[in-house]
């Protein structure tokens, strides 16, 4: 055999050996069929031909296991994950019971640290969001004594800070004040 000829032959075998070993991780995946093995599966092969079936699989999963878990955090990571998943809907839904639910958050009233604006605001092009990792987390400080978490990647908190107290536009989460009073936020709980 020529050395060209060897080389090839080796580099097939390598490749055989490759795709056999995907193959083996996906059948394993597969017949454990838990969330863990999917993501070792993904975390290994992020780019195979089965990562489409994986993330398929996945999800369904993930959001069985925010209501396995039934919190805020839960929900909210699912829909970080898939804001426009087959479950969205019902994480949203779910997301809105549990903070209305919660008597320490729902309040008549703004506190004097809160002023609510209005999307036609000529201030708001100034204003600001807080990004994804404030979702599904506890509050978490924002400055100037507040703190806060979002709820939901597709309505991130839009605030501005005036002199003496925070400006919402808009956005679902918890605010708390330098008072340390938390508000609930975009949620309609009537």
């Amino acid at each position: 055999m020529k050395p060209f000829s060897l080389v090839v032959s080796f580099v097939c075998m390598l490749m055989l050996v490759g795709c056999s070993t995907i193959n083996m991780d996906w059948e394993r995946a597969l017949s454990i069929n838990t969330l863990e093995a999917y993501d070792e599966f993904l975390r290994k092969y992020p780019d195979s031909e089965y990562t489409q079936q994986a993330l398929q699989k996945v999800e369904p999963m993930r959001f069985q296991k925010a209501k396995d878990e039934g919190t805020t955090r839960g929900y909210s990571l699912y829909l970080m994950r898939y804001p426009d998943g087959s479950s969205a809907r019902k994480a949203r839904a779910q997301l809105k019971a549990l903070r209305c639910a919660d008597k320490t958050l729902v309040k008549q009233g703004s506190p004097a640290w809160l002023k609510r604006g209005d999307d036609s605001h000529p201030l708001r092009r100034t204003s600001f969001y807080l990004d994804n990792s404030y979702i599904g987390v506890e509050p978490s400080d924002i400055g100037r004594g507040y703190k806060a978490c979002c709820d939901d990647p597709d309505f991130p908190l839009d605030l501005m800070w005036e002199q003496d107290h925070l400006v919402y536009f808009g956005g679902k989460g918890v605010i708390v004040g330098p008072d340390g009073t938390p508000m609930l936020m975009g949620y309609d709980c009537r």
